[in-house]
């Protein structure tokens, strides 16, 4: 058995456990975060290839990607949990679409992908994803993709056709085409296997390498094979570098193909949760809200003004809370929001106030101040 054939097998082990007695060390319900990275086209994924990850609900990314002759540019969004709806322009660099002034070939394509099954202790996350259904389809394919979450390590295997197949689709014309559903033997007989692994050893960074089946020399739809894609590439193996600075910002470096440099910068934010907000409307408790216990009532409180990882102390006429700023530039700002929105809360026995930002669990600074 050669190396590869024994890393492919230990990952579907990993994706599939046999039984019970061998457990995985992931917790009850894992999240997909923080395996919620963008792939080369905008949609949740490694480079070339998707992942059963979605990024959170109510949430939205755009981005560009370069990775020659491909140019992406993407916008997309979570209106409901599990499901990531992507619109996305590809510019072919140096491929010509014979129309005077009009430049490059310019395409555009939507691409949906739903998370049928979460991921549980003993079940992988599951989705399907739908890539360009419409019109000249260039770039299509429909996948079932399946990622199993072995923290710091996500794995992931998928099989899909078109794009990922043997052999490009035809173009829909009028319509929508779903070989996946309307001919499935056929849909089956096309598809090829895809899997990668993601290591994130931090929030802040990870490392990605993937296995891409596209067969760009045979993909005869699309325009760009003629010029850059007549022999096959020198590897089906990508590898990939994802920094994220910011918990809106991420940044990926890649090498695809054996012989291409890629890059990538993306933006995320929850909508309705602008990162400078212009107008901030003052928290209003609710009656219902003033029966909680004062800890419930802090918390909720600063969890609707834009703070997570909240934590709570009230001792000896003092309260401590520690908290991370998710919505505003300064930092000057977010304390000033948190001691408007306690002031009304906190009862008259409070004497001192102790405040602590942190970031990624790390405390930055203290701000200490009385009741008055």
């Amino acid at each position: 058995m050669t190396c590869l054939s024994r890393l492919i097998l230990f990952s579907l082990l990993l994706l599939f456990p046999l039984s019970p007695l061998f457990p995985l060390s992931t917790p009850a319900f894992a999240s997909d975060e923080p395996f919620t990275g963008p792939g080369n086209r905008g949609t949740t994924g490694l480079m070339e290839i998707p992942t059963a990850r979605v990024m959170r609900e109510e949430s939205y990314r755009f981005g560009i990607t370069e990775v020659s002759p491909y140019w992406y540019y993407y916008v997309g969004l979570v209106p409901f949990n599990g499901l990531e709806i992507f619109g996305r322009v590809t510019r072919l660099e140096g491929v010509s679409t014979g129309w005077q002034g009009y430049g490059d070939v310019k395409d555009r394509a939507l691409e949906l992908k739903y998370q049928l099954i979460p991921e549980e202790k003993y079940i992988p996350a599951i989705a399907i994803g739908i890539m360009d259904p419409l019109g000249t389809r260039l770039y299509p394919s429909q996948y079932i993709v399946a990622s199993k979450q072995i923290y710091p390590f996500d794995f992931t295997i998928g099989f899909g056709n078109g794009r990922f197949g043997k052999s490009p689709l035809v173009s829909a014309e009028e319509g929508i085409k779903l070989e996946m559903i309307s001919d499935p033997k056929g849909w089956l007989k096309d598809s090829q296997f895809f899997w990668g692994i993601q290591f994130a050893p931090s929030e802040k960074y990870a490392l990605m390498v993937e296995y891409s089946p596209i067969l760009y020399h045979k993909q005869t739809s699309d325009p760009a094979q003629p010029k850059y894609f007549q022999e096959p590439v020198p590897s089906n193996y990508n590898f990939g570098f994802r920094w994220t600075p910011f918990k809106w910002t991420e940044l990926d470096l890649s090498y695809q193909r054996g012989d291409t440099l890629g890059i990538q910068l993306s933006f995320n934010f929850d909508i309705g949760k602008p990162m400078i907000p212009i107008i901030d409307l003052p928290y209003k408790e609710g009656f219902k809200d003033k029966l909680l216990p004062l800890k419930q009532r802090i918390g909720n409180a600063l969890l609707q003004s834009g703070f997570s990882d909240i934590g709570i102390t009230a001792m000896n006429n003092e309260l401590w809370i520690d908290l991370q700023n998710d919505r505003y530039f300064y930092t000057t700002k977010a304390l000033g929001i948190v001691i408007k929105t306690i002031v009304p809360i906190i009862p008259e026995s409070t004497q001192r106030v102790r405040i602590t930002f942190k970031k990624i669990g790390i405390p930055i600074f203290t701000f200490e101040t009385t009741k008055e």
